[in-house]
């Protein structure tokens, strides 16, 4: 029986409406979840973000809602505009005001840990779900020192830092000689069923996932398409799933008969299921990549980069790791791709489940 003395008051401050449309809003809508189903009492303050809704539990009681204006960045020049975008002094006020009647402040996504600077409070969370010097270092921004300094300072002020792997840890203990924690994400489809859900596995049939809006995705998408397509054999076929993609991709996807895009999909993971395997040729960005955790948890396997399987570590002992970097490695691991079965697929999605199935935030409490 859980006693009451673990149970928390939480005010949770996050960079964008929880909901379903990306991966990391996903995330935040499942730990709410998960605290209020666990007993925890929260309370939720969000930066609204254009055409996205909040969808919470209804015991999560929403305080208020952050407007990021370009004109927040002029208050604190010192920061990066990256951390300032979604500071208002309404906000910091409120937030001043309560802090006291909660147990811990959990602070959720980069852009709103400035707010957790100027708080006092024994218990205070930043959760990292990019390491941003990290982000800034592989586009080779000239802004780089200003985001390392400004996250430096950010990162010293919390009780506890979290970030979603082992690999981000290690950066920040080197980059900025903090300690931090790793949590899992949770797995969308929890133990994926390819007999109970009846899911058939195409064969032939790939598929490309993520928020097409994202200039990474984007890029890499394009650079696939250009580079590697032309030579894979003409019998397969590519499946696209996603939304926010601009019209100018949608129109030359529409011009290639071998490649489809679908948009965004209640049930990704479950679309996914019903391919061979996930291609993700990323070469930027940063932290875990929910889209190659998304795959494997329907025991798909994912044709990627290094940066693709970042912070994700490969201790099954089924092929679900494939490595390319360059467009020959890509053609040749399709060209000899062999078929997959449903069967094939359970057993590596039932291996990858008891493997990561734990390691949650709410575990910590």
């Amino acid at each position: 029986m859980r006693g009451l003395r673990k149970l928390k008051s939480i005010l949770f401050i996050t960079a964008f409406p929880p909901n379903q449309k990306t991966a990391g809003q996903d995330y935040t809508r499942r730990l709410l979840d998960d605290l209020v189903q666990h007993g925890h009492s929260v309370s939720l303050v969000y930066a609204s973000y254009p055409g996205h809704e909040t969808e919470v539990d209804g015991r999560v009681k929403i305080l208020s809602r952050i407007q990021p204006r370009l004109k927040n960045c002029l208050s604190h020049p010192r920061f990066h505009p990256f951390f300032t975008k979604r500071f208002s002094s309404e906000t910091l006020l409120l937030v001043q005001s309560c802090a006291a009647q909660f147990d811990m402040l959990y602070f959720d996504f980069s852009q709103v840990h400035l707010y957790a600077l100027f708080v006092a409070h024994p218990y205070k969370v930043l959760m990292c779900h990019d390491v941003i010097a990290q982000k800034f270092s592989r586009k080779h921004s000239l802004h780089l020192p200003w985001v390392r300094n400004s996250e430096r300072m950010l990162l010293s002020s919390a009780s506890k830092i979290i970030t979603f792997s082992n690999k981000d840890c290690r950066f920040i203990r080197q980059t900025y000689g903090l300690d931090s924690v790793a949590v899992n994400f949770y797995l969308k489809n929890g133990h994926f069923s390819y007999s109970e859900t009846n899911t058939d596995v195409r064969e032939h049939t790939f598929c490309f996932y993520g928020a097409w809006n994202r200039s990474e995705n984007a890029e890499s998408l394009a650079w696939f398409l250009k580079k590697v397509l032309p030579n894979v054999p003409e019998t397969l076929r590519f499946v696209v799933i996603g939304g926010g993609m601009n019209e100018k991709p949608k129109r030359k996807i529409a011009s290639l008969p071998a490649v489809q895009y679908i948009g965004f999909v209640k049930d990704p993971v479950a679309e996914i299921a019903r391919c061979q395997a996930l291609i993700a040729p990323l070469r930027r960005g940063a932290g875990v990549k929910v889209k190659v955790i998304d795959a494997l948890s329907s025991g798909t396997s994912v044709i990627g980069t290094e940066v693709a399987f970042e912070g994700i570590e490969d201790n099954t002992t089924c092929r679900l790791f494939c490595k390319a970097e360059r467009a020959e490695d890509f053609v040749k691991i399709l060209g000899e791709w062999r078929s997959v079965s449903p069967a094939d697929k359970q057993s590596a999605d039932d291996e990858f489940f008891l493997r990561y199935n734990e390691g949650h935030f709410v575990d910590m409490l």
